[in-house]
């Protein structure tokens, strides 16, 4: 009798060691799905305020958007496009990478430029070899066009 309540004892704490350690398991993949989400999220809206940065560029100067065409790495809360690049791998925009690409007239068509913003970013989940696993991309075709024309 002594033998067995052991065994029941042993039985009990192995099945409750499991239950906390599934329980323990969720709550972790939840967390990390959450701050996925969160980080989606977060570089979608900085994709989109790329397109927007864009759109007043080009309203404001069709010439000088016109002239534009390369990537261009856009921090935070810059308005303007910087010099172009030939890569953006440098962290600008809190934990992401916003980079421009600007191509005038390829695939969009005669007087128009086609915009891809694409911010990237990293976690946990990760391969130690790669930089940044993750991204957000919008892509657009800008007119290069001013529909007002100056009389």
């Amino acid at each position: 009798m002594k033998g067995q309540t052991l065994i029941e004892v042993i039985v009990a704490l192995s099945a409750a060691v499991l239950i906390v350690s599934a329980i323990t398991m969720v709550v972790i993949s939840s967390l990390n799905n959450a701050q996925y989400s969160r980080d989606q999220d977060t570089a979608t809206k900085y994709a989109q305020e790329g397109m927007e940065i864009l759109r007043r560029i080009r309203n404001t100067d069709y010439q000088t958007f016109r002239g534009y065409n390369g990537t261009y790495c856009l921090a935070k809360g810059q308005k303007i496009l910087p010099s172009a690049t030939s890569n953006c791998t440098a962290v600008n925009a809190d934990n992401f990478v916003r980079r421009i690409q600007l191509e005038q007239a390829p695939g969009c068509g005669t007087n128009i430029a086609k915009a891809t913003v694409t911010v990237a970013w990293t976690d946990g989940k990760c391969q130690s070899s790669t930089t940044f696993c993750h991204k957000s991309e919008l892509i657009s075709c800008f007119s290069t066009i001013n529909p007002v024309q100056a009389p």
